[in-house]
This record gives structure tokens, C-alpha cells and sequence, in this order.
């Protein structure tokens, strides 16, 4: 029974399963393959496009609650080679907690201080301003999967250490089995961690060199503690780790202490996706982030200090405050979305800017956009067909269009609807439905040349043009397997069909059975009504042409199954007598003449000879056994040997009318051991020892062999619609006939056959 999804799939002409089925195969492989590094790519260089032409256009300006120190070029050139003197810091640190106008909110380091400096009088000059609490300072940590727990070097040796003042985030419990495990960090210095938290800066770029996003909370063993934008942001809102909560593939919620709430998204992971805005200050950015010189604010700063000239101090009041390197050739600077060359400190101030903002990206699955580009491009091979110089102009149109809808999502909601996989199965869909077109054109062409070899056989005509002769009648001989079909009380069909259901009743029928035909390499002879006149052999030599007969009428049989299945299961569409429909099939096996015949005007590619008039016989006596594929004994030898597998049933010896010489017949009972019904073993058995007691006129033992037959037979006559008999009915019935009438010993086996 064929499902209505393919019987709906079935109507649809071939050239559209064609373009569906490259349409299904592309939205499938392309959608599957999108993570692959080459779309992954290109997908990536669409969204930095996307980007830059929204930095260009909305010119959304930072939120100014975020300030940049930056290590800049001139800090460089101005305090001598990076690394400063941790001196230096320490200096910056203690000026910015001395004025209500300079003191940060809290002060974050993007540069990492994991390693004691050879003289030890500068980390104490770098931590003593930390040690009095004037504003939280966060350092850079690290996390590293070869460091085995939270480690800081000390004397230059690593070694195992608490996390002190950074307290794990509470309410992480329901979060630890679906972050990844880091395993272990590396922290600042012991020094640090007495008067400062630390908080992972890791943000790892993509195979581009990009961050795109980055872990906002990381997991070491059974603790889960914040990166270095939340660590800034609770600082900055005044929340502790309790008030923190994380939902993997959902957000990371901070509780604010007036009762309100901050979602930060994250996956499943816990990464966060940078909705990547701001560059420094330029004139290509020039709604950038503005930077503080870091040897501006240190000079600046000193000579108020420590000579207490005046001067104006840049705002960093009350603000979060990042150090973090911007001089073209540091280490941490590398591409971004908006720019070749960018201070990677940019990532936590962008990530800053939209956590403040509530300005999050919202990444979309590919499938929508793949589903809806490809149905448009099912849309534009339509109006190929109808109007070829529209679809030239339609296909940029289309492209060009979704593109612009997917920026204009992204600019309006956020949305990064992804383009590079879409337009790329676009592009794949209309060269193959162009391909799909040229081909079906040329094929329409060679229909249109091979129109006439409908009326013979395409084998015969292709002979004909290689052989460059015209038809001419006249045959040879030749041996073959002849088959011919019938289906059982077809009169009474056109009583209860009007004759468009006959018609489409037949040709449902008819073109599955040629279909197993020419697939078994026979060649269709003629139609007569329902039935079907066949041969195997006779065009093209075929020396297992016995075999093939076989195996044909046996899937035949099973296909037939199929269609009354199909035929029962579509209700009242077709009256009772269409659910049982059963045909009987004759297969004979020899020498025929086959050729041409017919009148110089008119003439078939056909095949005569007793060989066929006994195949015919075959067919219409098989009904005097209960049986529905009959072959004669020389199709079962022949096949046989050639290896057919199929399972055969001694049916008689007999005598069709018209002839004096006896044949064996045999039932092809199954395509294989493998498709017999349970029982059917054991039913051939009794059947063989039956006919044994037959031939020896033991009546009463013949016919309990029968009788037990009987109800182990494939075929039943209350169970299984349109069977009237089966073999062992008959053979009982004969038997009991033949104990009141016995046929005397002279008898010799040989059934006579009385019609045709």
C-alpha cells in the first residue's frame, strides 16, 4: 500500500519530481553541511558585511558606561617597550581611587599577569593600591585544560590554589552537566589574589581569526565562575554570585538588587554571540569607542597628584573601566567583523555595550531561509517554463532581494539570518533546474523522432537503424519462452466499471506488469484487452530466457498483491470485484518462428508456433487446477538450470486440446523459499505423496494426502479474495471422482484437457 504522500508525489509530473527531488536533496545536503569550513566561511564574510553596512548606516553611539585605557601606539613610543614596569600600573590603580571623577566603577584587566616579575618590589607596587579596596579590580585568568584546578607559578613552579576572593557562581548546580568541563585555569599572581577577584578572558577566535562569540560563564570541575564582561557587569550593578543564574541554551539571568532582571543569552554551552558594533573612534568609525591614552591618563593623572597642577582628567567616574592593548603590533590585536586590524580588548566592551543595552544578536536556524529561497526558486523554474526571458531578469532579482531582507532583519530586529547557504543552494537549484530544462527540451525532441517506434518494439527499431534497412516482413526461428497472461472473469469488470474507471483500472495494471516485463528483459508482443502476449528471447538472445519468464510471472504475482492492497485500501473507490482481481499466466518454452507478419501495409513483431498455442493453453487450463502461473516442464528445466530460484509445484501430466503428446505442468508457486507462506513446505510435501497414490489409483490415500493439503495451501479459497480453487481442492475432487469411476488399468496418468 503505497503511502499518500507517494501517491500525491505520483501525480505530479516528472519534470517537477526532478526539480522537488534536487530541490530536497540540496536544502538536505547543503542544510547538513553548513558547519562545513568552506560555507562556514563564506558565511562568515555575509555577516561581516552585514555588519560594517549597519555600522555605516545606523551609527548607534556607544552608551558612555564603558571607557577604554588604551596601551596605545604613543603610550609605547612615550613609557619605552611592552611589558610597562608593573610599577606603572600600580601608579594608574592608586590615582584613579584618589577622585570621585576618575574612580571606576570597577576597573577590569584585559593582560594577563600569571607570571611573577623578576623583581619582586614590582608586583608589590602593582597590588598595594588593590589592597585598599577603593574600587573592585578584576584580573585576567585564563582557563587551560592542562592546568589540573585553579593554578597560579610561584618561583617560577605552578601550584594548586583556592580561588579566595572569587566566589563560584551559586545557582550553577542545574548548569555543570551541560557546560564543558575546562578543567583548570591559570591565575594572576598569589599577590593578586589576595586583594583583587580574577575573572577568564579566553574568547577564542573562529578559524578566521574572529571572535564571534565567547564562554560568559566557565566551568572548572564542580565550580562555575563568570568571564571577565560578567564579573564587570555584577561589579558594576553591585550583585553578588548568588544573585546569578544560569540557564545553558537559554541565558545567564542577573538578579539586580531593585528587583529587576538582566537575560544575557547563551547556548548551551554558555557562549555568548557578540552583537558586534563598535571599533575605536575613527573617521571610518566615527561612532566608535572612544579610547583614553593610557600614557594620557597616567601623565595626566601624575601631575595632578603628585605636583597637583590642574588639569582636566578624563571622566571615569563611576564607570566600568577596561586596561587592554590597542597598538598595532601587540599580540592582542586581530580581524573583527568591522575591521581587518582590531584591538581584541573590543570584544568585551562590544559584549559590555549590548549587555547594557540589552542589544543581543539573535542567530536564526538556516532552515527557514533555506526552505524559503528554494521554494522561491521552485516559483522561478515555473515562470521558466512560461516565459524564459522573465527568468533571466527574476533570478539576481531573487538573490538580491533576500539578501536585502536579511539585512534589513538584522538592522531592524537583530536577526543574522544566515545568506551564504541559502544563496549557494539557489545558485546549485537554478543551474540544475537550467540543466533539467535543456535536457527535458532535447528529450522532448528525440520523443518526437521516435514517435513511430511506438507501433514495434524500441529494440527492433534501434536494430533497424543500425542496420540502416527498412522493415520488411519474414521471420526466423528461434528458442524463447512465450507468456501469456489473462485476468480472471474479466467480462464481469465492464458490468460494474464505467468504461473511463476500465480504462484507468487497465492502465494501472497493464503498466505494472510491463514494467516487471521489460525490467526482465521481455519483449511485449500485443495487448488483447486485459490480457498480455509476451516472449522472452526472440529479439535480443537471451539463454536464460527460461529463467526470466519465471521470475517475471512470479514478482508479477507479487506485485499484483501490491495493487489489490492498494485498489482495497481506497475504499469505495473501486467496487469488491477490483479488490480481488487475480490473473493467470501460461509460460511454454522452444522453438518459434518470430518476425515480421502481417501485410506489406501493416505488420507486427510477433512469434508463432506450437510453443506459443501451448504457453496459451497453459494460461487458460490453469483454472482446471486452481492455479495462476503455469509453466510447462521443459520452462522449468530450462529454468532451472540456469539457476532460477523460484519454488515449483508438479501440478498433471496432460493433453491440451488440439494435441496428442502429454506435457508436464508445473505451478510456480513462489519467487524464492524465502516469500513461501508458513505451512506452504509441508503442503508441497503432501501434495508429491498425494499424486503418488494418484498415479497408483490408492484413492483413499491420495485423497487424505489432499485433505491434509488443504488447509496448508498458499491460496484459500474463504480466506483470500478472488480464489475459487487451489490444487489440492481439485486433486481431492478428482480423486473421489475417479474412486466411483475408476479409469481401469490400462490408465495412464495423463489428464486430458476437453476445452481450451
Amino acid at each position: 500500500m503505497k503511502l499518500p504522500f507517494f501517491s500525491l508525489l505520483h501525480k505530479i509530473p516528472p519534470t517537477w519530481r526532478a526539480r522537488l527531488g534536487v530541490t530536497l536533496v540540496l536544502a538536505g545536503g547543503l542544510g547538513f553541511a553548513a558547519n562545513a569550513l568552506p560555507l562556514k566561511s563564506l558565511e562568515w564574510m555575509t555577516e561581516g558585511l552585514r555588519l560594517q553596512l549597519r555600522a555605516k548606516v545606523e551609527g548607534v553611539p556607544p552608551t558612555g558606561e564603558v571607557v577604554l585605557i588604551g596601551v596605545d601606539v604613543r603610550s609605547v613610543h612615550e613609557l619605552g617597550r611592552w611589558p610597562f614596569p608593573r610599577s606603572y600600573h600600580g601608579q594608574l590603580m592608586d590615582w584613579l581611587g584618589r577622585g570621585e571623577k576618575t574612580r571606576p566603577s570597577v576597573l577590569g584587566w584585559d593582560i594577563l599577569f600569571t607570571e611573577e616579575d623578576l623583581n619582586p618590589g614590582m608586583d608589590s607596587l602593582l597590588v598595594e593600591p588593590t589592597v585598599r579596596k577603593d574600587y573592585p579590580v578584576v584580573m585576567g585568568a585564563q582557563f587551560d585544560e592542562a592546568a589540573a584546578g585553579l593554578m597560579v607559578v610561584t618561583g617560577g613552579r605552578p601550584a594548586l590554589v583556592p580561588p579566595r576572593l572569587t566566589a563560584p557562581l551559586a545557582k550553577a548546580e542545574g548548569a555543570l552537566k551541560r557546560l564543558p568541563d575546562r578543567v583548570g585555569g591559570q591565575l594572576p599572581i598569589p599577590l593578586l589574589l589576595e586583594s583583587t577577584s580574577f575573572a577568564f578572558l579566553n574568547a577564542d577566535a573562529d578559524s578566521d581569526g574572529v571572535v564571534r562569540r565567547f564562554p560568559l560563564v566557565v566551568r572548572v570541575g564542580d565550580n562555575v565562575y563568570p568571564s571577565l564582561v560578567l564579573d564587570l557587569m555584577m561589579k558594576h550593578l553591585h550583585v553578588g554570585a548568588a544573585q546569578v543564574e544560569i540557564i545553558p541554551g537559554v541565558a545567564v539571568v542577573i538578579h539586580e538588587n531593585g528587583g529587576g532582571e538582566r537575560r544575557i543569552p547563551v547556548d548551551k554551552a554558555g557562549y555568548f554571540t557578540l552583537n558586534y558594533r563598535y571599533e575605536l573612534r575613527s573617521e571610518k568609525f566615527p561612532n566608535g569607542i572612544d579610547e583614553i591614552s593610557y600614557v594620557v591618563l597616567h601623565e595626566t593623572l601624575l601631575k595632578q597628584v603628585e605636583f597637583g597642577e590642574k588639569g582636566e582628567a578624563p571622566a571615569t567616574g563611576g564607570k566600568i573601566a577596561i586596561v587592554g592593548q590597542t597598538a598595532v603590533g601587540l599580540s592582542d590585536i586581530g580581524p573583527s567583523p568591522l575591521n581587518g586590524q582590531s584591538a581584541k580588548v573590543l570584544v568585551h566592551i562590544n559584549a559590555l555595550e549590548n549587555i547594557l543595552r540589552g542589544d543581543y544578536l539573535r542567530p536564526v536556524s538556516r532552515w527557514p531561509g533555506l526552505v524559503v529561497i528554494l521554494l522561491l526558486g521552485l516559483g522561478a523554474a515555473w515562470v521558466l517554463e512560461v516565459r524564459r526571458s522573465i527568468y533571466v531578469i527574476l533570478i539576481p532579482v531573487l538573490a538580491v532581494a533576500f539578501a536585502a531582507v536579511a539585512w534589513l532583519l538584522l538592522v531592524w530586529g537583530n536577526w543574522m539570518v544566515p545568506l551564504a547557504v541559502p544563496l549557494v543552494a539557489f545558485a546549485v537549484q537554478q543551474a540544475a533546474v537550467t540543466m533539467l530544462k535543456i535536457r527535458e527540451e532535447q528529450a522532448q525532441r528525440d520523443r518526437i523522432r521516435r514517435m513511430f517506434g511506438s507501433y514495434v518494439s524500441p529494440e527492433l527499431v534501434r536494430r533497424m537503424v543500425d542496420a540502416r534497412v527498412e522493415p520488411q516482413l519474414g521471420g526466423h526461428e528461434d528458442e524463447i519462452s512465450a507468456f501469456f497472461s489473462d485476468i480472471q472473469g474479466f467480462s464481469a469488470f465492464s458490468e460494474v466499471l464505467s468504461p473511463a474507471d476500465l480504462v484507468v483500472l487497465l492502465n494501472e495494471y497493464l503498466g505494472a506488469m510491463t514494467d516487471i516485463l521489460q525490467d526482465s528483459g521481455g519483449a511485449l508482443d500485443k495487448y488483447i484487452g486485459d490480457a498480455i502476449v509476451a516472449m522472452f528471447g526472440g529479439l535480443v538472445p537471451l539463454p536464460d530466457h527460461a529463467r526470466r519468464a519465471c521470475e517475471a510471472t512470479a514478482k508479477m504475482q507479487l506485485r499484483q498483491a501490491e495493487l489489490r492492497a492498494k485498489w482495497t485500501a481506497q475504499g469505495d473507490r473501486w467496487p469488491p470485484l477490483v479488490h480481488a482481481m487475480r490473473t493467470r499466466i501460461g509460460i511454454n518454452s522452444g522453438s518459434v518462428v518470430v518476425g515480421n507478419m502481417g501485410s506489406s501495409h501493416r505488420f507486427n513483431y510477433t512469434m508463432m508456433g506450437d510453443t506459443v498455442n501451448l504457453a496459451a493453453r497453459c494460461e487458460s487450463g490453469a483454472k482446471s487446477f486452481g492455479a495462476y502461473a503455469v509453466a510447462t516442464g521443459a520452462t522449468v528445466t530450462a529454468a532451472k538450470a540456469a539457476g532460477c530460484e523460484c519454488v515449483f509445484r508438479l501440478l498433471d501430466r496432460i493433453v491440451v486440446k488440439g494435441r496428442t503428446e502429454p506435457v508436464e505442468i508445473f505451478e510456480i508457486v513462489a519467487l524464492s523459499p524465502a516469500h513461501l507462506p508458513e505451512g506452504a513446505v509441508r503442503c508441497l510435501e503432501l501434495f508429491e505423496k498425494g499424486r503418488m497414490h494418484y498415479l497408483q489409483q490408492e484413492w483413499d490415500a491420495a485423497t487424505q494426502c489432499f485433505e491434509e493439503a488443504i488447509p496448508l495451501e498458499p491460496l484459500q479459497v474463504e480466506r483470500d479474495a478472488g480464489v475459487e480453487a487451489n490444487p489440492s481442492l481439485l486433486m481431492r475432487a478428482r480423486c473421489i471422482g475417479l474412486k466411483a469411476h475408476p479409469p481401469g488399468a490400462a490408465w495412464d496418468g495423463v489428464y486430458r484437457m476437453t476445452s481450451k
